[in-house]
């Protein structure tokens, strides 16, 4: 129970790292309030969770308008009355390389990777210097830490995670709120057959080559899996971290120190 008494709240919470953050949020106590832009997959989540004997509520929930994450965070202190933990783990991996990138769909990644969590956080923070503490986590990507030549929209977008947890963890410190980023490697989740297509059209069989090459680069011999994300969410939100602030882990699985 190393979030007995906590509320959380889990962008992305449908599918992926995100619905294992949830489910293993509430198994460790905490009452959690799943945002996702899919209802059915939001829905299966809260399902899950309350099985199992967790308390949980969805919020549908499209991080990309400013809008629907305020209500999220209004909707968590209206429910459980406080709110201790924010994982924003919402993310697209929006157009390929820089002569396909349109401006709708730059916009669009912007604002669901990088504004999506700006906005939540400051929704959320009046209601942490209230409850005297809380814990914001962010999802960058690895891509944000090296040059990802396919993708600079997702790099940018995640990239400018970074600067924004440094920022809050030095701006919130005083007031017992940390802040923190997460950079996995690819993992096994839905989006990853969209991040490699990237929308356009492949041979058939691109996609489970790509997955075998990214393997293959791993000193580990595997890609990430969301339960190797959402074990580390866990400790970076919970109070075992209560000194860790301002950092920014890598998941990948020794990808980049190679």
């Amino acid at each position: 129970m190393r979030l007995k008494d906590k509320v959380a709240i889990v962008t992305a919470a449908g599918s992926g790292a995100g619905r294992a953050g949830a489910v293993i949020f509430a198994r460790e106590g905490a009452k959690v309030i799943v945002g996702d832009i899919d209802p059915r997959g939001g829905a299966e989540t809260v399902k899950s969770i309350r099985d199992a004997g967790g308390e949980a509520s969805f919020v549908q929930t499209d991080v990309g308008k400013v809008e629907d994450v305020r209500k999220l965070v209004q909707t968590a202190v209206d429910i459980y009355g406080k709110l201790n933990i924010l994982w924003n783990h919402a993310g697209i991996p929006g157009p390929g390389n820089l002569e396909v990138t349109g401006e709708a769909e730059f916009d669009r990644t912007m604002a669901i990777n990088l504004k999506g969590g700006f906005f939540a956080t400051k929704f959320a923070v009046p209601h942490m210097k209230e409850a005297g503490t809380g814990s914001i986590l962010f999802t960058a990507s690895v891509s944000a830490l090296r040059a990802s030549p396919g993708s600079p929209s997702y790099s940018l977008s995640k990239g400018g995670l970074i600067p924004l947890t440094l920022s809050l963890a030095v701006s919130l410190g005083p007031y017992n709120i940390r802040a923190n980023c997460i950079c996995p490697a690819p993992m096994y989740t839905p989006m990853l057959p969209a991040f490699l297509n990237r929308g356009e059209s492949k041979e058939n069989g691109f996609v489970e080559h790509a997955i075998k090459a990214l393997e293959q680069k791993s000193p580990m011999g595997r890609l990430a899996t969301p339960e190797d994300v959402a074990y580390a969410a866990l400790f970076l939100v919970s109070d075992e971290a209560s000194f860790i602030n301002g950092v920014i882990l890598q998941i990948d699985g020794g990808m980049i120190a190679r």
